[in-house]
């Protein structure tokens, strides 16, 4: 393992970008992961329609049927009516059905964008802490099992915390500007997101000091993450402020150019959205390899 050093924001971004280049399968797997699992989502609502897709007026529809003649009978004065009074309620028996499962998908959507993360982040940050000499799956799929169950555990509090959190300082920032006026919002927004920011940075390193100091208690690591906060607010506010000015850069750049002529070929504007996915991707592989470089003094790895 690389000895720790204290570092500067800049320098941890350097960091972050060495290790990131040294381990692209990090990337490759992050990215095929997340692919899978979001063509599952899509999977199984599709399958629903299949059902449908069988009706016979549907397939006429597809099959090419004037829809501008079909949108001016329907909204004809005299068509509605007529359709209103002949018209029979009868509600298909699958339609409820899949009503059912598409809003139990919704429901478990947030679990199941949890799921990749969770599953890579021991993995990940393992490989990142160790800076072996070479890529080993072994090893790194060791720590995706190794450290799984726990992240998984420890995204769901936190998950719920955060957003008791959020709307705790949504309501304070409301009372405030209701009662102030909204000349208050100057103070009270940048104390929100300086809040917002300091608590996703305690959660980020709970799971880094958990793997770095090789263990599964989720709570120590959490109470190690706090205290490296207190220890080192600036470098990390500015390493991630450094992060976060990056990673919109990215967003204005492809959104200008998704936005723009020259990718409204369909093909075309698939391989740069895939790309788009993948720079987002590497952003946040780079900001994990970058946070290994901020460690506490008292951090030790068994």
């Amino acid at each position: 393992m690389e000895q720790q050093t204290r570092v500067n924001s800049l320098q941890a971004i350097q960091s972050g970008l060495e290790r990131f280049v040294r381990y692209p399968q990090s990337l490759l797997s992050a990215y095929v992961l997340n692919l899978l699992s979001a063509l599952l989502l899509v999977l199984v609502p599709a399958l629903l329609l299949v059902r449908p897709a069988h009706y016979t007026v549907i397939q006429t529809a597809a099959d090419g049927i004037d829809t501008w003649l079909v949108t001016e009978l329907l909204m004809s004065t005299t068509t509605y009516p007529t359709l209103q009074d002949s018209a029979e309620p009868l509600q298909p028996g699958w339609l409820s059905q899949s009503l059912l499962v598409i809003t139990g998908i919704l429901l478990i959507m947030p679990l199941f964008a949890w799921l990749p993360a969770s599953f890579l982040a021991g993995g990940t940050l393992l490989t990142y802490v160790e800076a072996p000499p070479a890529f080993s799956w072994q090893r790194f799929l060791w720590g995706c099992w190794h450290w799984f169950g726990a992240f998984l555990l420890i995204n769901l509090i936190l998950g719920i915390v955060t957003q008791i959190l959020v709307g705790a300082l949504l309501v304070g920032m409301a009372a405030a500007s209701s009662a102030a006026g909204s000349a208050i919002n100057w103070i009270t927004i940048p104390f929100a997101a300086l809040v917002i920011t300091l608590w996703l940075i305690v959660l980020e390193y709970t799971r880094l000091l958990a793997v770095h100091n090789r263990t599964r208690n989720m709570f120590k690591a959490f109470g190690s993450a706090v205290a490296l906060v207190i220890h080192r607010p600036l470098v990390l506010l500015g390493f991630y402020a450094l992060s976060l000015l990056i990673l919109l850069l990215i967003q204005a750049l492809f959104r200008a150019l998704l936005l723009s002529e020259f990718v409204s070929w369909g093909l075309l504007f698939l391989i740069v959205s895939q790309i788009f996915i993948m720079a987002r991707l590497s952003m946040r592989l780079i900001r994990w390899a970058g946070a290994v470089a901020i460690q506490p003094k008292h951090a030790s790895a068994e």
